[in-house]
């Protein structure tokens, strides 16, 4: 069996389609936001603000059932990309503390 070398991720990349909270540290504003998809060192969402990168934004995703534990983590954007919607963004972010 080959390998296969073209992907570089240190973690699997998971496809997801959930809603989480974020706070952008500074602002004391909860908003709502779809998580993309989720590594165990990154996580990209779609958010309706632009955030610039660099910024650190607090991440809450509670889980529907009560087995799995609610993921509370910081991260770090890398880049903010305009969605396919007018006033949508596309975040990809790197997790800094969890």
């Amino acid at each position: 069996m080959a390998t296969d070398y073209t992907e570089k991720r240190n973690f699997f990349r998971m496809n997801m389609d959930c809603t989480m909270q974020y706070t952008v540290n500074g602002d004391n504003v909860q908003k709502s936001g779809i998580v993309n998809n989720l590594s165990g060192d990154g996580i990209s969402f779609v958010s309706d603000q632009e955030v610039s990168p660099g910024t650190q934004v607090q991440v809450l995703i509670t889980p529907d059932n009560t087995v799995t534990p609610p993921l509370d983590v910081t991260v770090e954007v890398i880049r903010c990309d305009a969605g396919s919607a007018e006033n949508q963004y596309e975040v990809a972010a790197v997790i800094v503390r969890r």
